[in-house]
């Protein structure tokens, strides 16, 4: 559906995307992580063809997107910064959607108002963050786009609409076979609609993995030692992150758990024991160790 090759985007002298390959799936919900200042919000952008990428090629079953309205029509960008017109209600603003999209579906239109309970007529600007958020979600879900890409939209949503714009996209995806990105500092708030974790870090994609694959592929593990043992030599088995007290360490793995606990036995260990490893600790360390190359 959505293929970037080798992807570079800067601002005068600050690189902020180089090199990037992403591949993206209708039918998907891809959950976009990295620190501030990691690119996200830039890459969403020039996905949605707002940005000019300096170098390699966006493109959108097979055709550009940039300067190409036949392929931004079919994608949806929601802003951390929603436009509406001065003074404007609901209403007056999707009479200003129809005006410039074709595809903006009154009968959905209608039917998110009642989902999310949002009174058609008060003034948007005098609006809470929370409810702004939801104004840009009815309007621009109207759109019915194949690829919708959310800047951090879950912020300022109460968790009842929070619950219920996840249950809306999770039915859509499965119904119109919708694709969509999701970009937030919030892995937990991801966890549980993206199948698809997706971490941006030093200009790159580290990796864009199946929630499930990721799962499976890191592990965190306690080892208890019944003698001086030093951290050096637990490292020399390169675990993605390991952390001492006293005689027990604390370790994340990346690949098989079976043959890292194989070779950790000629340590002597009195206890190996797997614990639970969050989704938020897994990308702050793998972010950790990819600032150490």
């Amino acid at each position: 559906m959505l293929q970037i090759q080798n992807l570079k985007k800067g601002f005068g002298n600050d690189l902020i995307l180089e090199g990037l390959d992403w591949t993206l799936s209708s039918g998907r919900v891809y959950g976009l992580i990295g620190a501030n200042g990691s690119g996200k919000s830039t890459l969403l952008r020039c996905i949605a063809g707002v940005y000019k990428v300096d170098d390699g090629s966006i493109t959108l079953d097979g055709k550009p997107i940039y300067n190409n309205p036949e392929s931004k029509k079919e994608i949806v960008f929601l802003s951390d910064e929603p436009f509406y017109l001065d003074q404007s209600n609901l209403k007056s603003m999707k009479e200003f959607y129809k005006l410039f999209y074709q595809s903006f579906d009154e009968e959905r239109y209608q039917n998110l108002v009642k989902i999310f309970h949002f009174n058609e007529n008060k003034v948007i600007h005098k609006m809470s963050k929370g409810l702004k958020r939801q104004a840009s979600l009815i309007l621009n879900l109207s759109l019915r786009p194949k690829l919708l890409l959310m800047d951090e939209s879950f912020d300022g949503l109460d968790p009842m609409m929070r619950l219920t714009l996840k249950r809306y996209l999770a039915e859509s995806v499965l119904d119109e076979d919708l694709a969509v990105v999701i970009s937030s500092h919030n892995i937990r708030e991801l966890e549980d609609i993206c199948d698809v974790m997706t971490l941006l870090d030093h200009k790159r994609l580290i990796f864009s993995s199946e929630l499930s694959q990721l799962q499976n592929s890191y592990h965190k593990i306690q080892i208890a030692f019944d003698k001086d043992v030093h951290i050096a030599e637990i490292k020399q088995f390169k675990p993605l992150y390991v952390e001492q007290t006293g005689r027990i360490f604390t370790v994340i793995i990346k690949g098989d758990l079976e043959a890292f606990n194989d070779k950790v036995k000629g340590l002597e260990p009195v206890l190996v024991n797997p614990i639970v490893l969050t989704m938020e600790e897994l990308f702050v360390r793998e972010m950790e160790a990819n600032q150490g190359e």
